[in-house]
């Protein structure tokens, strides 16, 4: 999923972020975020779902909804804030993140 310049925007707000310095940081833990997403889901984030054919199985997409982006400023905004593995009461996740996510995950 390609992530659009007014999302772009949307982010570095929530961020609090004004300057253009630290792009390419908040570029990668977006596309991190993106890419947590669609592990935890187990499908490719699409703005719509590809139609199923009647002799093929479904393509593995997660539709990208309004839980799926909170998920992913929570995300974003955690590894900026903590830009180190360890930190004394630090969680790996999140809180709510999974919480956001788990009605999109695909269960086997």
């Amino acid at each position: 999923m390609e992530i659009s310049a007014e999302q772009m925007t949307l982010i570095k707000t929530h961020l609090r972020v004004d300057g253009n310095t630290e792009d390419a940081l908040i570029a990668a833990y977006t596309a991190a975020a993106v890419d947590y997403v669609e592990k935890f889901c187990d499908g490719a984030l699409v703005e719509s779902l590809t139609p199923a054919s009647d002799d093929e199985e479904p393509p593995r997409e997660v539709l990208f909804t309004s839980g799926i982006w909170a998920a992913m400023l929570l995300l974003i905004g955690h590894w900026y804030a903590n830009r180190e593995a360890a930190a004394p009461g630090l969680t790996e996740t999140p809180l709510g993140v999974e919480a956001l996510l788990i009605r999109h995950r695909r269960w086997h």
